[in-house]
Parts: C-alpha cells; sequence; structure tokens
C-alpha cells in the first residue's frame, strides 16, 4: 500500500513528551509515507519551540502553533485540514497511548476499514492508570470506573459493538472529513463521531491496546469529584442528545417511507 498517513498530535504543555513521542512514532512508522502534524494552543511551557527547531531538522514534520484559539476538538479539526494524507491518525501526546499500536491501526484502514479505533475494552485491552501510586489514585481509580460506566452505558443506548466510546485514538479515511467536522467538548466529539460513522454504514474495527499511565506533566482531563461529576454529566448528556436525534430521524424517515 501506499497510502500517506497523516499523524495529528494536539498538544499544550507536553514540552516533557512531544520530542520522544515523534522519535517513537518515527520508528514504528519508518517504513511508511507519513508527515507528523502538531497542533499546539500556544503551550507556556514552549511544546511549541522543540516542535518548531525539530521542523527544522525533519521535513515531515509540520507545527499548526495556535495562538488565538484553544480546545482539542478544534485543534484535530485545523490538524485535518492540513492534513495531506490518505489516512489521518490522532493520539494524546502524553505516552497513556503507545505509538506501537499506531502502524496496527493504519493497517487496518488500508485493508478496507473506514476507521480502526484504539479500544481499552476489547480483547487484551487494558486500562492501567488504576495502577498508579499517586496521592490522588483514589479519584484514579474512580475516573477509571466511571470511563467504563460511560462506554457501557452508551454501548447500551445505542445497541452497538463499540465498546470505547471516549477512546480518542483512532485512524480513519481522510477523505470522509470532506464531509463532516469534528464537533463538541473534550471526549463528547468521540462519542458523535463513532455514532456519526455506525449510522453511515461505515466499517469500523476496534484494536485492543492498554492505556498506560502519564508520565509527564499534568492531565488535561477532569480533577476531583466535581470535575468527573461534570464530564460525567456531559457524556451522558450526549447520549441523550443522540439518541433523541436518532428518534426523530427515523419517525420523520419512516414517515417518508410510507408516503405520509
Amino acid at each position: 500500500m501506499n497510502n500517506k498517513i497523516s499523524v495529528i498530535l494536539p498538544t499544550y504543555n507536553e514540552k516533557d513528551n512531544i520530542i520522544p513521542l515523534i522519535d517513537e512514532i518515527f520508528s514504528y512508522l519508518n517504513n511508511k509515507n507519513f508527515e507528523i502534524i502538531v497542533v499546539d494552543d500556544d503551550s507556556p511551557d514552549g511544546t511549541w519551540k522543540l516542535v518548531e527547531k525539530k521542523s527544522q531538522e525533519c521535513d515531515n514534520i509540520h507545527l499548526l502553533h495556535r495562538q488565538n484559539k484553544r480546545g482539542l476538538t478544534s485543534a484535530l479539526n485545523d490538524g485535518i485540514n492540513k492534513s495531506t494524507g490518505d489516512i489521518v491518525v490522532w493520539m494524546d501526546c502524553d505516552f497513556q497511548m503507545p505509538p506501537s499500536v499506531v502502524p496496527k491501526l493504519v493497517e487496518k484502514v488500508e485493508s478496507g476499514f473506514d476507521a480502526a479505533i484504539g479500544s481499552r475494552y476489547v480483547g487484551d485491552g487494558k486500562d492501567l492508570r488504576y495502577n498508579q501510586t499517586v496521592e490522588h489514585k483514589k479519584i484514579t481509580l474512580i475516573h477509571t470506573y466511571l470511563s467504563v460506566a460511560i462506554c457501557r452505558f452508551t454501548a447500551y443506548v445505542f445497541s452497538s459493538n463499540q465498546t470505547d466510546w471516549t477512546s480518542g485514538f483512532i485512524a480513519i479515511r481522510r477523505d470522509l472529513f470532506n464531509r463532516i467536522d469534528l464537533f463538541g467538548d473534550y471526549g463528547e466529539y468521540f462519542m458523535y463521531l463513532i455514532h456519526h460513522l455506525e449510522n453511515s454504514g461505515y466499517r469500523i474495527i476496534e484494536i485492543p491496546y492498554e492505556l498506560g499511565v502519564r508520565i509527564h506533566g499534568d492531565s488535561k482531563t477532569a480533577h476531583g469529584y466535581i470535575g468527573m461529576l461534570v464530564k460525567g454529566t456531559k457524556y451522558v448528556w450526549a447520549v441523550f442528545r443522540l439518541k433523541i436525534l436518532d428518534i426523530v430521524y427515523y419517525s420523520i424517515y419512516k414517515k417518508k417511507s410510507k408516503g405520509y
């Protein structure tokens, strides 16, 4: 296969992770035609400066330094718009998502799937965050089980076989974004994307991976019990919103099919 791969890395304060991550991605895709697009939201720790220097050494590394925009979803949309590959991959930049899985996701899309999703909950997939020994271990444990509950709840509501609705680790055909944009807040955007792919009849496959522990820097996800409650509420609301839209859509579709 001669597909070009675009790997999008959204960053904010990842100075200790980004260059090692880029180097590992290079090592796993060294036999592929690929580019890496780092979308940085003007990180105060100077992440973008390190990437800028690295991009001067490698012509397939590109930096989008965003000074007046914030947010994961808009960063991904900007990265996708800049990408030139046939297959788009994106992942977190904290090494919780192993770069070794990227070629496996890409291979599935090259074999005919429209999207391949890294999943913590299928096959040998695991969420190892609860193993970390940090002062907020109890909060981390609750967060881990909350993720499981949300994904199972979502799969149940939509009668879906998909297991990881908040993954954020994916390889997908670039041409799909000629018709769609990502939307929604942190996390919910992925639920909306999977729901759209399933409802549109695209071929999706999940690949197991082990979500590890952040080594450097601070997590961008919710902190504390209130933060988790707010985040969980947003996820549940996203599910009900999609379900309501499904009911409205199918009721209209049935009426039209009956000639009403």
